[in-house]
């Protein structure tokens, strides 16, 4: 943890000497009667393609090019540095003129706005992850939601053929089975509340009012069945807003990156 620590210090210490030697260049160049935006326009391309190497880095992990914290630290400061170099390249100007620069700058905002959103996920989340104590793929998650129903079916049927009542089987049916169902309390997972435990706890108290000897047993195993559910649950949703989020930052960039291209070959078209 120190280390990534001292990384970081050295990407941010990187990032600032950075800007500050762009900005002075571009000045130098406004002084000379050249065109600062070329500088700074240059720099931010050459950051795009330093961002853009993240994505190859993590489909290339079997190949030893540094621990994936650093790159997600680094990918995080030059983040920052595009934006600081982007209003130094537009000369402070939140809103350009022209249809085509609007649109440079709408791909630029939301690549930004997505990418410290993903930073906040990708340093918040895993740690939730852990401290759920239940790690698995996200893709099984189904699956195994699948087989705890199957269990709690089973429960149900097996208490309702060797008690003296169906309450519990009729409990099932009206409150466990839209439980048991699918994911559930997915939102509530993502900003950290309990409302799934606090269901849980809730329906089974209420419950034990009304079933007999035989159906208690049963009702314990069912709850431990929600109680894993529960946490399946959580998991799904915060991989399940990683996934999302993906889906929305990556074609972002890369529409951002096609733009970039176009945008260097009509400059150099227009100086011609």
């Amino acid at each position: 943890m120190r280390s990534l620590h001292r990384a970081l210090i050295f990407f941010w210490l990187l990032a600032i000497g950075g800007f500050a030697f762009v900005s002075w260049n571009a000045w130098q160049t406004w002084l000379h009667n050249g065109e600062p935006a070329i500088v700074t326009g240059y720099t931010l391309a050459g950051i795009f393609v330093f961002l853009a190497l993240f994505n190859v880095r993590k489909r290339l992990a079997m190949i030893p090019l540094g621990r994936g914290a650093y790159w997600t630290a680094a990918h995080g400061v030059a983040g920052a540095f595009a934006i600081a170099v982007f209003f130094v390249h537009t000369n402070g100007v939140f809103w350009p003129d022209g249809a085509y620069e609007q649109l440079f700058a709408v791909l630029f905002y939301l690549v930004s706005i997505s990418g410290i959103l993903g930073y906040w996920l990708q340093r918040i989340l895993p740690k939730r992850l852990t401290d759920n104590g239940m790690e698995i793929i996200w893709e099984r998650i189904p699956h195994e939601l699948a087989e705890i129903r199957e269990k709690a079916e089973g429960l149900v049927e097996e208490a309702a053929d060797k008690a003296a009542s169906d309450t519990l089987a009729q409990y099932y049916v009206e409150t466990l089975a839209w439980f048991f169902r699918r994911p559930r309390f997915m939102f509530s997972h993502f900003f950290g509340a309990q409302s799934g435990r606090a269901w849980i706890r809730r329906e089974f108290t209420a419950m034990r009012r009304y079933v007999d000897e035989t159906e208690e047993g049963y009702l314990r195993q069912l709850e431990d069945l929600a109680q894993i559910k529960n946490r399946l649950d959580f998991a799904y949703s915060v991989n399940g807003f990683l996934k999302i989020w993906l889906l929305f930052h990556v074609p972002l960039a890369v529409g951002i990156f096609l733009v970039m291209i176009w945008h260097i070959i009509l400059v150099h078209v227009y100086l011609l």
